[in-house]
């Protein structure tokens, strides 16, 4: 008997399903693993369809163990149980999303990035519009809003600060409404306010009452 035939052997052998399923003609059983697999992609498809939500092309890794994590404490012992809690329980989505999104943001992150925006965009956006015509800004994904205040300021500091306030709007959206909450009361932490601009602060008492102000201009959709 050859060596390739010897390991089939002790395969068949060592698996006592295979071999049952073998012996009455049946397919042998889904391994666990691929089981596991397909009702995760399942779940990921009920969430896309029901909420429009479609996280396919995060991470697997992470979004693996996000979802394993929130499933423990919501004690769903496996994927099609916890399809079945989000079924039964909307409140359940927004504790999904929590733990699945991480709000990683900040006042002009990516100064490099915030510093052309004002030196060579802004200047050539409010060039190409009528001195009297509205600006409209979408800021999407924004977390906690440190973006769209950022924006604010940056308009500011192009404009004016009466003019800003009074031709310039920004949306600002996320799907996390914990974090629209924060963004919605204009709140912050002296930490994250360090990097404000000093030339947005220059006309005011301090860089929080800047910040407030340019806000006045931000919305939520």
């Amino acid at each position: 008997m050859s060596e390739h035939s010897d390991r089939e052997t002790t395969q068949t052998r060592d698996d006592p399903a295979s071999e049952l399923a073998q012996l009455n003609g049946e397919a042998s059983p889904e391994p666990e693993s691929t089981r596991d697999d397909r009702d995760f992609d399942e779940l990921l498809a009920f969430i896309r369809e029901s909420r429009g939500f479609d996280f396919t092309n995060y991470k697997r890794s992470t979004l693996t163990r996000r979802i394993r994590k929130r499933m423990m404490d919501a004690r769903a012992a496996s994927y099609v149980d916890y399809r079945d809690l989000l079924e039964t329980n909307a409140d359940e989505y927004n504790l999904l999303f929590n733990t699945i999104l991480i709000n990683v943001t900040g006042f002009f992150r990516d100064a490099e990035v915030w510093t052309f925006l004002q030196r060579e965009v802004m200047p050539e956006l409010v060039a190409s519009l009528d001195p009297a015509e509205e600006i409209r800004i979408w800021s999407a994904g924004c977390s906690t809003g440190e973006e769209v205040y950022s924006l604010a300021m940056v308009l500011a500091e192009t404009l004016g600060l009466d003019e800003c306030v009074e031709r310039v709007k920004i949306y600002g959206t996320d799907i996390d409404e914990e974090a629209c909450g924060t963004r919605a009361r204009g709140s912050t932490r002296p930490r994250r306010s360090s990097r404000f601009p000093r030339s947005c602060a220059r006309n005011t008492s301090s860089r929080t009452e800047a910040s407030s102000r340019c806000g006045r201009t931000c919305a939520s959709a």
